[in-house]
């Protein structure tokens, strides 16, 4: 039986899977590496550990990761997947310019199809760089939770909340009805998507605080992503727009705020002490030329930050392993200090910080006993990986997604050996093609 049979056998099926002959970075609260393995009962694991001293266990299937890195999968925690349909399309532009004349017009000709359809295609693109799980902000969210639940990745999705053109409490309700549909559903969550300061008046700031009270929603918000952006904020309301959030008392439920690129001292200071979570896109507020976030004093501060890639219409890809590198090597640059954000501390960004923003850092994010089976194995015997040094600085600093060679999530293999396993490849491409070309005109 070929590998790509085998792989089509064991879709949709969780079993008892022991991933052996590996490198394991954990992400648990110590930093854990050692040469070890995993085994898979079902949805969980059930041990990661060393070799020596590892219970028996009835494996149905062994995987062999061959030297290589065994990982829990990255977690994208601020993404609009759906915009993979609109990649190449509106390029070397900045934000206001590229949102105004390029996306927003072209998001009015969306439909639920096409995002469906973009949305699969991001989650193919995602899976095959080792992305388990993935917390959006978007329209028409049926669509993407659809699409999420069908092929088998982690989602919290937040429904977009805009009221500059009176439509905000629809929206709202949008989101609402989003939350009952899945509720109940523990792999794909729905949460509530304020678009940022700009696009949401402050009395609807406070209806969305209300509903996240009452439904216990996380609140997925853009911050300070421009300079432009913060400055308005400033001349409008007299405060930044996190000092305005928490004045409103929108920083009383759990806030995952997106970019945090020109956020002041104080406003670190409050995000600290309100446990916000700072979602940093390095790669897309480069393209942009918005800038670069205060990662290392964010950090420094107790900020929970974690890497994210936006949408693949801004940046222009969903790689996790690239936004890891850009956002380590960024702060190096920019503050001149080589040791800050080391290897371990991107590689958290990317992992069991993202966890803690999502809230399932106690189920997934890591690699423990106990919690969810979202695994990857990385190829750890090409050029870039060799001499073996030190493997987390390897991934960290010259890895690529192509180094990707299998991920799970829950238990379920999505990506294996170059193949998805839930969908077939080729009508994702012809599809998203298809509604692209409807959609922008090229």
């Amino acid at each position: 039986m070929d590998g790509r049979t085998e792989t089509l056998r064991v879709r949709g099926k969780r079993m008892k899977i022991s991933i052996i002959n590996g490198c394991l970075i954990t992400a648990d609260k110590n930093g854990t590496r050692l040469r070890g393995r995993v085994y898979v009962d079902g949805e969980k694991i059930v041990y990661a550990g060393a070799d020596e001293g590892a219970p028996e266990f009835a494996a149905e299937r062994v995987i062999d990761a061959d030297g290589g890195i065994i990982a829990p999968g990255f977690i994208d925690a601020h993404t609009h997947v759906p915009m993979t349909l609109f990649r190449g399309y509106a390029d070397d532009m900045p934000l206001m310019d590229w949102l105004q004349n390029k996306i927003w017009p072209a998001e009015e000709k969306l439909t639920e199809e096409a995002v469906y359809w973009g949305t699969m295609l991001a989650i193919a693109e995602l899976v095959s760089g080792g992305v388990t799980c993935f917390s959006d902000m978007y329209n028409f969210c049926g669509a993407i939770a659809k699409a999420a639940e069908e092929s088998g990745i982690r989602a919290l999705i937040a429904s977009a909340v805009i009221d500059i053109d009176g439509n905000g409490d629809k929206r709202l309700r949008d989101a609402e009805e989003l939350y009952e549909s899945l509720k109940g559903n523990g792999r794909v969550r729905a949460a509530v998507g304020p678009h940022a300061e700009y696009t949401v008046s402050p009395e609807m700031f406070i209806k969305v605080r209300d509903l996240a009270q009452r439904l216990g929603m996380r609140v997925h918000v853009h911050v300070s992503e421009t300079q432009g952006e913060h400055e308005q904020c400033l001349k409008r309301h007299g405060k930044t727009p996190i000092a305005l959030m928490e004045s409103l008392g929108l920083l009383d439920v759990p806030v995952m705020a997106a970019h945090c690129v020109y956020v002041e001292d104080a406003d670190i200071e409050i995000m600290a002490k309100k446990g916000v979570s700072a979602l940093s896109c390095p790669g897309s507020n480069l393209k942009l030329g918005s800038g670069v976030a205060p990662v290392a004093k964010m950090l420094e501060k107790g900020v929970n930050v974690c890497c994210a890639t936006d949408g693949a219409a801004s940046n222009n890809n969903l790689s996790m392993a690239e936004e890891m590198t850009l956002l380590a090597l960024l702060q190096k640059g920019v503050n001149r200090n080589p040791s800050l954000v080391p290897a371990d501390t991107a590689f958290r960004t990317a992992t069991i910080n993202g966890a803690k923003a999502l809230g399932i850092d106690g189920i997934t994010g890591s690699l423990e006993a106990g919690k969810q089976a979202d695994i990857i194995i990385i190829n750890a015997k090409g050029f870039r990986y060799c001499p073996k040094t030190d493997l987390l600085n390897h991934l960290v600093y010259s890895g690529s997604d192509s180094d990707v060679t299998l991920t799970m999530t829950g238990g379920k293999i999505l990506y294996e050996n170059g193949q998805i396993t839930f969908a077939d490849p080729e009508e994702i491409k012809s599809k998203a093609e298809e509604f692209s070309s409807k959609i922008t005109g090229c």
